[in-house]
């Protein structure tokens, strides 16, 4: 039993054997793969739940692309209202220059049809919107980084140019996938097509099958044959490079590509390719040579800019479809348009004679305007450029450049802020002189090469003081003023926050940018006429407005805009930019805009180096904004602002028979006397300033005056005997201090100001020297020293002669024989009796001095006569004669007479 027991497990030990190793791997193989595949179904769920997600979020919100609202074959038409009868008037009928016919899916020729789906999407009638197959094979070339165009189906196509979205990113990719999916389940093959060849850009400004026809034939579409067709289609590929009219041999060459493919696809016999590929094309026009067109004006590309981003912002449509929305859709477009008012601007800007600069290089100069109504904030006329338009839906230099506006931005960012705040009132007292060194230099610089020390704001609008401009802007900081452009004057979309160009942050909250107006991109000449006319509405802000209002085909509104505006400014500000604007027409930098009969009211700008000019001005009817420079910047050599020229050669007869009108206000006033070195309130001490009266009686809106008195003019006593020259020898106008011996009546008490500029460096602090002011400075006058004319005490009676006393001894000058140890040559006094002045006195009496002195060569001197008696003695009686001794010939002398 035991050996049984011992035997029974040693022959089962033996009948099993050792699993092989490569069995081993192989179980330990299939685990991992039964394992990994566990692991790629769990994260492939987990990643198709995200997945799901986020085409439920992200994706299928885009997805549905609705067309319906479109009508695809009415033109548009562009009107205005009549100013005078208010009927409607029609202005453009637009088919032009976008040259768009909608045309239905019936009127398209089958061949045309046919050449499009062989060379574009050869399986287009079985898929639905998503080609697989192409679509597997435009990753597998992504993958192995080859060119992976050519992926996209007729449908995507469609939604890509429909959507202008061509990023090259996955989430767009498979945006428009799930857009082509749903595009089809919602329209027909033939509505696709009917899209697609309505909407492909062929060249030569033709959107759309039909207008190409009679743009390259000259047929109607209906009648274009076999090899037409293929030439045609084959065109939007690359309109560059295949356009019939720059490339007739590349467009022949994919014109026989896309007869062969048809051929290969069996949708053409060889017959029928043989003969397209043999007939001859003919063209409207030869090679390179250029088509007459239709163009639109300034104002009209304006509106049809305008209106493409107002419809893609509203309705989400993209730039290409809102243009054909526009071009096709049947839309009625009302415009504020002022036809004599363009007349005028098209006048004078089309006449060269007007502004006939020419730069160094040889270029013409441009210029800009654009025109608003001020009661309504509607744009009535615009000018792109000078010259004749030849082209449509050219860049603008008044709607679509952005150029540094200069001085003519301060009264915007820097002084209507400010006296919005309650910072100054247009006397507040600033020093016009540099603030910093940059780069050795004085900083900031003005137009006018100097610097006028101390004054008032009212005068540094007025001549366009940077330094002042800046000084005013640090006090309300640069994020006030970039808000207050940004928030109340419509510059959102022209200034720079921030902006990263190469390894420089650039940005216009600074300093310099705002107060100077020397901007990152620059502002338009729209946005500055719109910005302006803020000052002559009373501070209310309306968005300029190209059109009134956009109905469809069926009458319906799709696009309204609105003139209440928004009030952005008080209208004690307004009261004050006003009147500071108004007196720089009249005495500042805008002279040359002025002209009689109207208010006007308005502020030049210049920029570095002279490369653009500005001018923006207002009536209480109109606001204009004239730019002038070269769309390549140069420097503009020429006398005056050509701006303000421009402005007054456009505005003054548009005014001729509009009546004459101030800016009205309800603002309460009160006047004040004050000092325009200090602001406040004016002393006697400010009459007497050494320059003159610096005392001025203004205007402040009730509260504003200020209320304590000048303490920066201090008296000092002068001698005017003793003025104080400039090192080039020239007259400063000021004199030293008076001196002890200085004589009374050339002493004058007169002010000086006690004030003391900071040096901008140690080594700088003689720089101050060049600043206007600096020589009535009471530091000034003081290191001037006292006068060095009067440096003894002045003998204003005679003195008798006393041997004793040498200062009453003559000069040798006096008396060349005077001896002290000699009494002969001393001087004899000498009792003069008075002078009996006649009737007949002339005069001139001649009488001796008070002493004569001794001359040795008279043996008996005697009595010294008149050189001059009178010739008539009539009344007068005879001097007695007195012994006196001769004495050198002194300057002749004469009394006052006596009536």
């Amino acid at each position: 039993m035991e050996q049984q027991t011992t035997q029974i497990p040693t022959a089962k030990r033996r009948r099993r054997k050792a699993t092989p190793i490569w069995l081993k791997i192989i179980n330990i193989i299939l685990k991992s793969l039964f394992t990994l595949l566990l692991v790629c179904i769990v994260t492939g769920l987990i990643m198709m739940c995200f997945a799901s997600i986020y085409v439920k979020n992200s994706i299928m919100p885009y997805a549905d692309l609705p067309l319906d609202f479109v009508s695809t074959n009415l033109s548009s038409t562009i009107s205005y209202q009549d100013a005078t009868t208010g009927a409607i008037v029609e202005m453009r009928t637009l088919y032009g220059d976008e040259n768009r016919i909608w045309v239905s899916y019936t009127e398209i020729p089958q061949d045309l049809i046919d050449a499009t789906i062989a060379i574009e999407d050869k399986r287009f009638e079985s898929h639905h919107g998503v080609d697989w197959l192409r679509t597997a094979d435009g990753v597998r070339r992504m993958l192995t980084g080859q060119n992976i165009q050519g992926g996209s189906t007729i449908t995507q196509q469609l939604i890509k140019n429909i959507t202008d979205d061509d990023e090259v990113t996955v989430k767009r990719k498979i945006t428009e996938i799930f857009r082509a999916l749903e595009f089809e389940n919602q329209h027909t093959k033939k509505e696709i097509l009917e899209w697609y060849l309505n909407y492909i850009y062929l060249g030569e400004n033709c959107n759309g099958v039909y207008t190409a026809a009679y743009a390259y034939f000259g047929k109607n579409l209906s009648e274009l044959s076999l090899a037409e067709c293929a030439s045609l289609i084959g065109i939007t590929n690359n309109p560059s490079l295949y356009n019939p009219y720059i490339n007739r041999e590349g467009n022949k060459n994919r014109q026989e590509l896309i007869l062969g493919v048809m051929l290969e696809q069996g949708i053409i016999t060889q017959a029928r390719h043989d003969a397209a590929v043999a007939e001859e094309l003919v063209f409207q026009r030869g090679e390179d040579e250029k088509r007459e067109v239709d163009v639109f004006s300034w104002y009209e590309d304006m509106v049809i800019t305008q209106l493409i981003k107002d419809l893609g912002t509203q309705y989400n449509l993209s730039k290409q479809m809102a243009t054909n929305l526009i071009y096709s859709g049947g839309l009625n477009i009302v415009v504020p348009f002022d036809p004599a008012i363009q007349a005028q601007v098209d006048e004078v800007y089309l006449n060269r004679d007007n502004l006939s600069i020419i730069s160094r290089t040889g270029r013409e100069i441009q210029s800009a305007i654009a025109i608003i109504d001020n009661r309504t904030g509607n744009i009535v006329a615009v000018s792109g450029r000078m010259d004749e338009k030849t082209k449509s839906r050219l860049f603008s230099m008044a709607t679509d450049a952005r150029r540094s506006p200069g001085s003519a931005f301060k009264p915007l960012s820097v002084y209507a802020p400010a006296l919005e705040m309650g910072v100054i009132t247009p006397y507040s007292a600033y020093d016009d002189a540099p603030l910093r060194m940059l780069s050795g230099s004085a900083y900031p610089s003005n137009a006018y090469l100097h610097y006028r020390g101390r004054m008032t704001v009212w005068d540094a609008v007025t001549d366009s003081s940077n330094p002042v401009a800046m000084q005013v802007l640090l006090d309300i900081t640069p994020e006030t003023s970039f808000n207050y452009l940004v928030d109340r004057f419509g510059f959102g979309n022209s200034l720079v926050a921030s902006m990263v160009v190469g390894d420089r942050i650039h940005t216009d909250i600074d300093a310099a940018p705002l107060a100077l107006g020397g901007l990152t991109k620059g502002v338009s000449v729209l946005e500055m006429a719109a910005a302006y006319s803020v000052f002559a509405r009373d501070g209310v802000y309306i968005e300029p407005r190209s059109y009134l209002y956009v109905l469809d085909s069926e009458g319906k509104t799709l696009l309204e805009t609105y003139s209440e505006g928004e009030p952005v400014l008080s209208q004690k500000t307004v009261y004050y930019i006003n009147s500071l604007l108004k007196n720089v027409i009249r005495s500042g930098t805008g002279t040359e805009a002025n002209f009689s009969g109207m208010t006007v009211a308005g502020k030049t700008g210049s920029t570095n180096s002279n490369m653009d000019r500005w001018f923006v001005g207002y009536t209480p009817y109109y606001t204009a904004a004239v730019w002038v420079g070269y769309e390549q910047q140069e420097r503009i050599y020429t006398n005056g602002n050509p701006a303000a020229r421009m402005w007054k050669y456009v505005m003054q007869p548009l005014h001729a028979e509009l009546e004459s009108a101030d800016f009205t206000h309800t603002v309460a006033t009160e006047t004040a006397k004050v000092c325009s070195d200090s602001g406040m309130k004016a002393t006697d001490n400010c009459s007497l300033d050494m320059r003159g009266d610096r005392t001025a009686v203004v205007t402040f809106a009730r509260g504003d005056a200020p209320t304590g008195y000048c303490t920066m003019h201090q008296l000092i006593l002068v001698c005017t005997d003793d003025p104080i020259f400039k090192p080039d020898g020239s007259s400063t106008g000021t004199y030293h201090l008076a001196g002890e011996f200085c004589p009374e009546e050339s002493r004058r008490e007169v002010a000086v100001l006690d004030y003391e500029r900071k040096p901008l460096r140690e080594s700088d602090a003689t720089f101050y020297r060049n600043v206007r002011d600096n020589d009535y400075l009471k530091i000034t006058v003081e290191e001037a020293e006292t006068c060095s004319l009067h440096l003894t005490p002045l003998i204003t009676e005679p003195v008798p002669f006393n041997i004793n006393d040498p200062l009453t001894w003559p000069s040798p000058a006096e008396d060349p024989f005077f001896n002290p140890a000699d009494p002969t040559t001393w001087p004899q006094v000498v009792e003069l009796p008075p002078i009996v002045i006649g009737p007949d006195w002339t005069g001139d009496s001649n009488q001796p001095d008070y002493y004569v002195p001794h001359m040795p060569s008279d043996p008996e001197p005697t009595p010294a006569e008149p050189s001059n008696p009178p010739e008539d003695s009539g009344d007068v009686e005879p001097t007695p004669e007195v012994e006196v001794t001769p004495e050198p010939e002194q300057p002749e002398t004469s009394e006052p007479s006596e009536e």
